[in-house]
């Protein structure tokens, strides 16, 4: 059975198979597509489908481009939180290596001066507990290397995670 539709691009009568869904109009060459909806039936030019699908397409890109951008920031706040050091006060900065040198060398200094001010008290006096005092600059003075090297190494990923995140990010915006 056939339908009386109209060209879409140039407005001459057609009759057309109930079963097509595209066609070529003989008057004036143009490619269309048939399209039923519940009470119409109606052409509609293909190469406007194809720019609209395309525009579409583009679009979608985009969208899932900006969208694949948005998570791996949101990765990479996280990640760098993880990284933040929380200092006695309460605030947070991100680890340099500059800081954990500075921090190591001040409680390095601080563990000699420690010890070189227990040996002057606690050499005149008698041996027995006083002479572990001594001791404790030591501790501090190990735990000042342990803290640097903690902190240096901490300082070393969190700058190699950012220069990754940097270099993924590039990539995706070019894509």
């Amino acid at each position: 059975m056939l339908e009386s539709l109209t060209c879409n691009s140039c407005g001459a009568p057609m009759q057309v198979p109930e079963s097509a869904r595209f066609v070529k109009c003989n008057h004036c060459g143009a490619q269309l597509a048939v399209r039923r909806e519940r009470d119409v039936t109606f052409t509609e030019a293909v190469d406007k489908l194809t720019e609209t699908t395309k525009s579409l397409s583009d679009q979608v890109s985009q969208l899932t481009k900006n969208q694949e951008i948005a998570n791996l920031d949101r990765r990479w706040e996280t990640k760098r939180r993880n990284f933040m050091i929380t200092g006695k006060n309460g605030n947070s900065h991100l680890p340099t290596e500059g800081g954990a040198v500075v921090g190591g060398i001040i409680a390095i200094v601080f563990g000699g001066f420690w010890t070189a001010m227990a040996f002057s008290i606690t050499s005149h006096g008698p041996s027995g507990m006083a002479s572990i005092f001594p001791l404790f600059g030591f501790v501090f003075i190990a735990v000042g290397i342990f803290s640097a090297i903690h902190a240096n190494k901490k300082a070393s990923e969190y700058k190699q995670a950012k220069r990754r995140y940097e270099h993924e990010r590039s990539r995706l915006r070019r894509k």
